[in-house]
Protein backbone atom coordinates (compact mmCIF):
# COMPACT_ATOMS: atom_id res chain seq x y z
CA UNK A 1 0.00 0.00 0.00
CA UNK A 2 2.90 2.36 0.74
CA UNK A 3 4.37 1.67 -2.72
CA UNK A 4 1.00 2.28 -4.39
CA UNK A 5 0.57 5.54 -2.47
CA UNK A 6 4.05 6.69 -3.48
CA UNK A 7 3.33 5.93 -7.14
CA UNK A 8 0.10 7.96 -7.05
CA UNK A 9 1.79 10.83 -5.22
CA UNK A 10 4.39 11.06 -8.00
CA UNK A 11 1.73 11.19 -10.72
CA UNK A 12 2.41 7.67 -11.92
CA UNK A 13 6.17 8.09 -12.23
CA UNK A 14 7.88 4.96 -10.81
CA UNK A 15 9.38 5.74 -7.43
CA UNK A 16 10.73 3.86 -4.45
CA UNK A 17 13.52 1.49 -3.47
CA UNK A 18 14.37 -1.61 -5.48
CA UNK A 19 16.78 -4.04 -3.85
CA UNK A 20 18.65 -6.11 -6.45
CA UNK A 21 20.72 -9.15 -5.51
CA UNK A 22 23.10 -10.36 -8.22
CA UNK A 23 26.10 -12.64 -8.62
CA UNK A 24 29.58 -11.11 -8.93
CA UNK A 25 30.04 -11.49 -12.74
CA UNK A 26 26.68 -9.81 -13.28
CA UNK A 27 27.39 -6.96 -10.90
CA UNK A 28 30.88 -6.36 -12.26
CA UNK A 29 30.20 -6.39 -16.00
CA UNK A 30 26.52 -6.57 -16.94
CA UNK A 31 24.59 -4.11 -14.74
CA UNK A 32 26.46 -0.88 -15.36
CA UNK A 33 24.47 0.06 -18.46
CA UNK A 34 21.18 -0.86 -16.80
CA UNK A 35 21.93 1.19 -13.68
CA UNK A 36 23.00 4.19 -15.75
CA UNK A 37 19.82 4.04 -17.83
CA UNK A 38 17.67 3.64 -14.71
CA UNK A 39 19.17 6.75 -13.11
CA UNK A 40 18.49 8.71 -16.29
CA UNK A 41 14.94 7.53 -16.99
CA UNK A 42 13.66 6.99 -13.46
CA UNK A 43 15.39 9.42 -11.09
CA UNK A 44 12.88 8.64 -8.32
CA UNK A 45 13.87 4.97 -8.21
CA UNK A 46 16.51 4.21 -5.59
CA UNK A 47 18.52 1.11 -6.48
CA UNK A 48 20.19 -0.91 -3.73
CA UNK A 49 22.66 -3.40 -5.26
CA UNK A 50 23.94 -6.41 -3.33
CA UNK A 51 26.58 -8.91 -4.50
CA UNK A 52 25.59 -12.45 -3.51
CA UNK A 53 26.35 -16.05 -4.35
CA UNK A 54 23.84 -17.90 -6.51
CA UNK A 55 22.37 -19.78 -3.56
CA UNK A 56 22.11 -16.63 -1.45
CA UNK A 57 20.27 -14.80 -4.24
CA UNK A 58 17.53 -17.42 -4.37
CA UNK A 59 17.23 -17.51 -0.58
CA UNK A 60 17.06 -13.71 -0.37
CA UNK A 61 14.27 -13.53 -2.97
CA UNK A 62 12.30 -16.27 -1.23
CA UNK A 63 12.59 -14.50 2.14
CA UNK A 64 11.77 -11.06 0.74
CA UNK A 65 15.26 -9.75 1.47
CA UNK A 66 15.64 -8.55 -2.13
CA UNK A 67 13.02 -7.49 -4.65
CA UNK A 68 14.79 -8.84 -7.74
CA UNK A 69 17.42 -11.56 -7.91
CA UNK A 70 19.67 -11.93 -10.96
CA UNK A 71 21.50 -15.18 -11.66
CA UNK A 72 22.74 -17.18 -14.65
CA UNK A 73 21.17 -20.27 -16.19
CA UNK A 74 22.17 -22.53 -19.09
CA UNK A 75 18.94 -24.54 -19.06
CA UNK A 76 17.05 -23.96 -22.30
CA UNK A 77 13.75 -24.79 -20.59
CA UNK A 78 14.29 -21.99 -18.07
CA UNK A 79 14.42 -19.43 -20.87
CA UNK A 80 10.64 -19.24 -20.71
CA UNK A 81 9.02 -17.44 -17.81
CA UNK A 82 7.68 -19.81 -15.21
CA UNK A 83 7.30 -20.41 -11.50
CA UNK A 84 9.31 -23.07 -9.66
CA UNK A 85 9.69 -23.44 -5.92
CA UNK A 86 7.50 -20.40 -5.33
CA UNK A 87 9.83 -18.16 -7.38
CA UNK A 88 9.03 -16.62 -10.74
CA UNK A 89 11.94 -16.98 -13.17
CA UNK A 90 12.20 -14.91 -16.34
CA UNK A 91 15.19 -14.81 -18.67
CA UNK A 92 16.08 -11.23 -19.60
CA UNK A 93 19.11 -11.43 -21.89
CA UNK A 94 22.10 -13.59 -22.80
CA UNK A 95 25.81 -13.18 -22.05
CA UNK A 96 28.67 -14.94 -23.92
CA UNK A 97 31.38 -16.44 -21.70
CA UNK A 98 34.88 -17.39 -22.86
CA UNK A 99 37.70 -19.44 -21.26
CA UNK A 100 40.86 -17.49 -20.46
CA UNK A 101 44.34 -18.28 -19.21
CA UNK A 102 47.92 -16.96 -19.37
CA UNK A 103 49.37 -16.07 -22.76
CA UNK A 104 52.23 -18.47 -22.05
CA UNK A 105 53.18 -20.58 -19.04
CA UNK A 106 56.66 -20.06 -17.60
CA UNK A 107 59.16 -22.74 -18.58
CA UNK A 108 58.90 -25.68 -16.22
CA UNK A 109 55.63 -24.45 -14.66
CA UNK A 110 52.76 -26.96 -14.39
CA UNK A 111 49.97 -26.61 -16.93
CA UNK A 112 47.09 -24.44 -15.67
CA UNK A 113 44.58 -26.66 -17.48
CA UNK A 114 44.01 -28.91 -14.47
CA UNK A 115 43.14 -25.96 -12.23
CA UNK A 116 39.98 -23.89 -12.58
CA UNK A 117 39.40 -20.46 -11.08
CA UNK A 118 35.71 -20.05 -10.25
CA UNK A 119 33.98 -16.90 -9.09
CA UNK A 120 30.94 -18.72 -7.67
CA UNK A 121 30.98 -22.55 -7.79
CA UNK A 122 27.16 -22.70 -7.88
CA UNK A 123 26.84 -20.29 -10.83
CA UNK A 124 25.79 -21.87 -14.13
CA UNK A 125 28.52 -19.97 -15.97
CA UNK A 126 31.19 -21.49 -13.74
CA UNK A 127 30.14 -25.11 -14.27
CA UNK A 128 31.33 -25.22 -17.89
CA UNK A 129 35.10 -25.62 -17.45
CA UNK A 130 35.07 -28.07 -14.51
CA UNK A 131 32.67 -30.37 -16.34
CA UNK A 132 34.62 -30.22 -19.60
CA UNK A 133 38.05 -30.72 -18.03
CA UNK A 134 36.74 -33.60 -15.89
CA UNK A 135 35.58 -35.38 -19.05
CA UNK A 136 38.91 -34.76 -20.77
CA UNK A 137 41.26 -35.44 -17.85
CA UNK A 138 39.25 -38.29 -16.36
CA UNK A 139 39.17 -36.60 -12.97
CA UNK A 140 37.79 -33.39 -11.51
CA UNK A 141 40.16 -30.42 -11.76
CA UNK A 142 41.26 -28.49 -8.69
CA UNK A 143 38.97 -25.51 -8.01
CA UNK A 144 40.00 -22.17 -6.52
CA UNK A 145 37.19 -19.80 -5.54
CA UNK A 146 38.14 -16.20 -6.30
CA UNK A 147 35.01 -14.32 -5.18
CA UNK A 148 35.21 -11.88 -8.10
CA UNK A 149 35.81 -11.93 -11.84
CA UNK A 150 38.68 -9.48 -11.55
CA UNK A 151 40.32 -11.78 -9.02
CA UNK A 152 39.96 -14.71 -11.41
CA UNK A 153 41.52 -12.69 -14.23
CA UNK A 154 44.50 -11.68 -12.11
CA UNK A 155 45.17 -15.25 -10.99
CA UNK A 156 44.77 -16.54 -14.57
CA UNK A 157 47.41 -14.10 -15.80
CA UNK A 158 49.74 -15.46 -13.12
CA UNK A 159 49.34 -18.98 -14.51
CA UNK A 160 47.40 -20.24 -11.49
CA UNK A 161 44.52 -21.68 -13.50
CA UNK A 162 41.98 -21.11 -16.25
CA UNK A 163 38.72 -19.24 -15.80
CA UNK A 164 35.39 -18.79 -17.54
CA UNK A 165 34.56 -15.07 -17.67
CA UNK A 166 32.14 -12.77 -19.53
CA UNK A 167 33.46 -12.01 -22.99
CA UNK A 168 33.34 -8.30 -22.14
CA UNK A 169 35.85 -8.92 -19.34
CA UNK A 170 38.31 -10.67 -21.64
CA UNK A 171 38.22 -8.79 -24.94
CA UNK A 172 37.08 -5.55 -26.46
CA UNK A 173 36.54 -3.45 -23.33
CA UNK A 174 40.09 -2.30 -22.54
CA UNK A 175 39.92 -3.60 -18.97
CA UNK A 176 41.41 -7.05 -19.51
CA UNK A 177 44.85 -7.37 -17.92
CA UNK A 178 47.95 -7.86 -20.06
CA UNK A 179 49.13 -11.42 -20.43
CA UNK A 180 45.60 -12.84 -20.72
CA UNK A 181 44.41 -14.89 -23.68
CA UNK A 182 41.21 -16.61 -24.75
CA UNK A 183 41.87 -20.36 -24.95
CA UNK A 184 40.35 -21.60 -28.21
CA UNK A 185 40.80 -25.28 -27.31
CA UNK A 186 38.33 -24.95 -24.42
CA UNK A 187 34.55 -24.52 -24.87
CA UNK A 188 32.84 -21.16 -24.72
CA UNK A 189 29.24 -20.84 -23.55
CA UNK A 190 26.17 -18.67 -24.01
CA UNK A 191 24.64 -18.14 -20.58
CA UNK A 192 21.27 -16.55 -19.89
CA UNK A 193 20.57 -13.96 -17.20
CA UNK A 194 17.37 -14.72 -15.33
CA UNK A 195 15.38 -12.53 -12.97
CA UNK A 196 14.00 -14.19 -9.84
CA UNK A 197 10.96 -12.75 -8.08
CA UNK A 198 8.43 -13.90 -5.54
CA UNK A 199 5.45 -15.52 -7.23
CA UNK A 200 2.36 -13.34 -7.54
CA UNK A 201 0.53 -11.12 -9.98
CA UNK A 202 1.41 -7.71 -8.54
CA UNK A 203 4.75 -5.88 -8.85
CA UNK A 204 5.49 -2.43 -7.52
CA UNK A 205 5.81 0.23 -10.26
CA UNK A 206 9.51 0.60 -9.40
CA UNK A 207 10.24 -3.13 -9.74
CA UNK A 208 8.24 -3.35 -12.98
CA UNK A 209 10.11 -0.36 -14.40
CA UNK A 210 13.50 -1.87 -13.51
CA UNK A 211 12.66 -5.21 -15.16
CA UNK A 212 11.31 -3.54 -18.28
CA UNK A 213 14.44 -1.43 -18.50
CA UNK A 214 16.70 -4.47 -18.12
CA UNK A 215 14.92 -6.20 -21.01
CA UNK A 216 15.16 -3.17 -23.31
CA UNK A 217 18.66 -2.01 -22.41
CA UNK A 218 20.33 -5.36 -23.07
CA UNK A 219 18.25 -6.15 -26.14
CA UNK A 220 16.40 -9.15 -24.74
CA UNK A 221 17.02 -12.80 -25.56
CA UNK A 222 17.26 -13.84 -29.21
CA UNK A 223 14.55 -16.33 -30.07
CA UNK A 224 15.74 -19.94 -30.18
CA UNK A 225 19.37 -19.02 -29.54
CA UNK A 226 21.30 -22.30 -29.67
CA UNK A 227 23.98 -23.33 -27.23
CA UNK A 228 27.45 -23.04 -28.80
CA UNK A 229 28.24 -26.04 -30.99
CA UNK A 230 31.79 -26.18 -29.60
CA UNK A 231 30.52 -26.98 -26.13
CA UNK A 232 30.85 -30.77 -25.72
CA UNK A 233 29.33 -31.00 -22.27
CA UNK A 234 26.43 -33.49 -22.14
CA UNK A 235 23.04 -32.28 -20.96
Amino acid sequence: MDEMAAALKNKGEPAGRVVVGATAPLMEYELQEIVRECRYRYPRIHLSLKVMSTGDVEAAVASGGVDVGLTFTRDVEERKAGTTGGLLREVLFSVPFVPVGPVASPTGAPSPMDRVLVVDPDCASQEVLPQHLASVLGEAPTLTETGSTRGALALAVGGLGVAMVPQAAAVGCGSAPEGLAVIDSLPSALVHVQALLLGGDWRSPAVSAFLSLARRTRGGLPADTPEPAADPIPA
